[in-house]
């Protein structure tokens, strides 16, 4: 335990990792002289650390494990290793880059980042200077996003008693037709296409994709 706490430091002080602090709130007692349930009062709420660049952890996850793999020259293991397990890996880089579109689309934006606690885990939670909240949900399948996925973020949220004003899908292989007729400006579908153009040199951005009812 103790040799972690001093790795987990040393990649902290060298800034290859940062520290995400869980927005989650402690258990709230109804009145001062109510007495929290034991399992209540154990819990401690849990915070994440992550890689600050994609290629560390790409190397940390995938050849530093498995360097004997390369000594053996044993290179075609090592490719059909991280195949296997690349969507798992691209899936968090997917969630890290909705969040940088969603910066760019929305320009007063108070907090973002995950959002976890006991009993949900939201990909991306976005709170707004007028107190407004977007919640998104990424997926990197090679199916596309139906209106059982929104249904189940908006479920999460209830449970997460999170007031969600918008709802943000990112789908790497488009939405199904049921999501594509909604005309809902509170739910913003984002696909392949929207980062496509993001990223060329003129910064691209889509209005209809932005609840413009609001003021942002």
């Amino acid at each position: 335990m103790q040799t972690g706490y001093q790795a987990l430091n040393q990649l902290l002080s060298k800034n290859y990792i940062n520290k995400e602090l869980s927005r989650e709130k402690p258990p709230q007692k109804i009145h001062p002289k109510q007495k929290l349930k034991k399992n209540l009062r154990r819990y401690r709420i849990q915070h994440k650390v992550r890689f600050n660049k994609p290629f560390l952890r790409f190397w940390y996850r995938y050849i530093y494990p498995n360097e004997e793999l390369i000594y053996a020259n044993e290179i075609d293991t090592l490719i059909s290793l991280i195949l296997d397990d690349l969507e798992n890996f691209v899936s968090l880089t997917f969630e890290e880059l909705s969040m940088e579109l969603l910066k760019e689309r929305f320009k007063k934006i108070k907090s973002i980042g995950s959002y976890w606690d006991q009993k949900v885990e939201l990909d991306i939670l976005v709170e707004l200077e007028n107190e407004n909240k977007i919640v998104g949900e990424c997926k990197w399948k090679n199916s596309k996003i139906c209106k059982k996925t929104l249904t189940s973020l908006q479920k999460k949220c209830a449970i997460a008693k999170i007031e969600a004003n918008y709802f943000a899908l990112f789908s790497k292989s488009g939405f199904s037709n049921e999501l594509l007729k909604n005309k809902d400006p509170n739910i913003l579908l984002f696909d392949l296409e929207d980062f496509k153009e993001w990223s060329e040199e003129e910064v691209y951005k889509k209005k209809e994709k932005i609840p413009y009812s609001h003021e942002f």
